[in-house]
């Protein structure tokens, strides 16, 4: 019977550096959900650029991992980013344990945390072959005041996705401040 438990970095850090090589081996992660407008001075024309704030760097990570027996074979982690989003970041299960929903309850424990951690929303950034078990735990592409776009990278094919709890809370957050005052 597979059971799901808190793990440290340390634990973590075995499986990411064999099944996630092109990932960022850090407890916590710079990278923010949602993209800033750029404008480009070239093509005159405004453009998505990707957003890094290090203050997402100072929230304290949760690690969970799944065991067969004494075994971890899948892993996760989390940890709160600015604006009360929560991030959960290196998603990964052995490939002879894949089809077996691990991966889904690994991404149900944390979003259980995000929500215990009273985030409005949980994001995630995963690759195109994992699409299906974010999907099947509820995340989206696509919603009131948001919408992803697959990035090609040299790792593979990636997108963000989001999970809301409060949408009221979500569209404050991506409202300008001069419309939310009216």
């Amino acid at each position: 019977m597979i059971k799901i438990k808190k793990i440290t970095f340390e634990n973590i850090l075995l499986l990411w550096k064999e099944g996630l090589p092109n990932m960022s081996l850090e407890e916590t992660s710079a990278m923010s959900c949602f993209k800033l407008m750029s404008h480009n001075e070239e093509t005159e024309k405004y453009e998505q650029v990707d957003h890094y704030d290090l203050e997402n760097q100072k929230f304290i990570p949760t690690f969970w991992g799944a065991f067969d027996d004494d075994k971890l074979i899948g892993c996760n982690s989390g940890h709160m980013t600015m604006n009360r989003l929560y991030r959960s970041r290196g998603l990964y299960v052995k490939e002879e344990y894949r089809g077996e929903r691990i991966g889904q309850k690994l991404l149900l424990k944390t979003i259980s945390q995000g929500y215990f951690e009273k985030a409005i929303a949980v994001w995630s950034y995963p690759r195109m072959e994992a699409w299906m078990t974010y999907h099947h735990v509820d995340f989206y592409l696509q919603g009131r005041t948001f919408s992803f776009e697959w990035d090609k990278t040299a790792g593979g094919t990636n997108t963000r996705c989001i999970r809301v709890f409060d949408h009221s809370e979500l569209v404050k957050l991506e409202t300008p401040q001069s419309e939310i005052k009216k």
